[in-house]
């Protein structure tokens, strides 16, 4: 058998919740699935979830931006993992947790910023930080599936995006 790829164990983890419906354990399978594809990794080879933080290929906020300061930002999940679990708990009713489904639906939503925790108050203001705005899923809504419908909406402006 060729050698399984961090990734791929985390995948098979979160399949193994999902078919037993277990979900309590969904964040911390989610966010190491997340570090290992995309290459953070401590020296030990275990997962370096402070790597998303300020990482080249996550989205970074104006306000986040201007500072270095650990402690004043908040690395949070672009698609809160609240309806990532939902999404995924979709695939539990209709009976398809083959795992190429959860990696799409993973791949689909599992996106990172950096925000300086006054914008996170912003989007608490707006009772958004659990949640995605009603208008992501109004499919008449310019927001329609917008992964940064939050940001939008709060007036959060990011500097650096995935898609950047």
């Amino acid at each position: 058998m060729d050698k399984i790829q961090y990734w791929e164990i985390e995948l098979r983890h979160i399949k193994l919740e999902l078919d037993n419906n277990r979900f309590q354990h969904l964040r911390h399978f989610v966010d190491q699935y997340y570090c290992y594809k995309n290459g953070y990794i401590k020296r030990t080879g275990t997962a370096d979830w402070e790597k998303i933080v300020w990482g080249e290929n996550e989205a970074i906020s104006e306000g986040a931006a201007k500072t270095q300061d650990r402690k004043l930002v908040v690395k949070e999940h672009i698609v809160p993992l609240k309806r990532i679990t939902e999404e995924l708990k979709k695939l539990v009713v209709n009976s398809t947790t083959e795992i190429h489904h959860i990696q799409e639906c993973i791949e689909k939503y599992l996106f990172y910023a950096t925000i300086s925790k006054e914008e996170d108050k912003k989007l608490r203001n707006l009772k958004l930080t659990s949640k995605m705005p009603d208008e992501f899923d109004d499919s008449s809504h310019e927001l329609f599936q917008d992964i940064y419908a939050r940001y939008k909406l709060a007036g959060i402006n990011l500097v650096q995006t995935k898609t950047s």
